[in-house]
């Protein structure tokens, strides 16, 4: 079960507005693909790809439709850290912003929400 944990890449911190997002989580899939989590562990989306948008209803609010994409910094030296952006809704104008994930435990709390979009620069 804890090898299970170690490749969960939770989402740690969100922008304002993406709070609902924190502690939803992808879990890799050996074909290079990444099933998404809620918080209550329930697959929100199947069979998503580093780079790509994808959208997803979580049970709590059924009117707001997240788009997310997930992306690995080529130029961090460390390969469990991800981050990627959201947005919600069809219009662009809708709320949007970036989030921070991280693969695995590291037995550290953090503290949810700390970052702001201007914080990832």
């Amino acid at each position: 079960m804890d090898d299970i944990k170690q490749q969960e890449i939770v989402i740690k911190r969100t922008s304002e507005g993406g709070e609902d997002l924190v502690e939803c989580f992808y879990m890799p899939k050996p074909n290079d693909k990444f099933n998404f989590h809620d918080k209550d562990k329930k697959v929100k989306r199947r069979d998503i790809t580093l780079g790509k948008e994808f959208s997803f209803v979580l049970d709590e609010a059924p009117e707001t439709v997240w788009h997310l994409t997930l992306t690995q910094n080529p130029e961090d030296p460390d390969p469990n850290q991800y981050e990627g952006t959201w947005r919600t809704g069809i219009d662009p104008g809708m709320a949007e912003g970036t989030y921070q994930a991280e693969a695995g435990g590291s037995g550290e709390e953090e503290e949810p929400n700390a970052a702001s979009a201007g914080a990832y620069s």
